[in-house]
């Protein structure tokens, strides 16, 4: 396997508990909640599966998703938000979320 560069963006890698998807409290998961972790289930790829949950679910950074995953910061990023190629957008699990979820 080659070596992979590593690029930090310091801005990307603030998680704080208000941008996550879910967040555990003491009261039990509420319907929504339930719903989006059965839409991560089922309508994600596996690699996008594995990220969503790690930067939402866990609180993971983009970074320490990517030294596990041994890919760039870059492709996290990607995996979660997709990209911007030729006029439109391409990827993204977050935006494949919210259509199957009809936001």
């Amino acid at each position: 396997m080659s070596a992979r560069r590593e690029v930090l963006w310091g801005d990307l890698d603030i998680l704080s508990a208000d941008r996550l998807l879910w967040w555990p409290h003491a009261k039990s998961e509420d319907a929504d909640a339930g719903r989006v972790r059965r839409a991560v289930q089922t309508c994600l790829t596996e690699k996008q599966r594995e990220v969503i949950e790690a930067y939402y679910f866990e609180g993971c950074s983009q970074s320490e998703i990517a030294r596990r995953l041994g890919v760039t910061q870059q492709v996290v990023h990607k995996r979660i938000f997709g990209v911007r190629r030729n006029g439109r957008w391409v990827g993204g699990a977050l935006r494949r979320l919210a259509r199957h979820l009809g936001s």
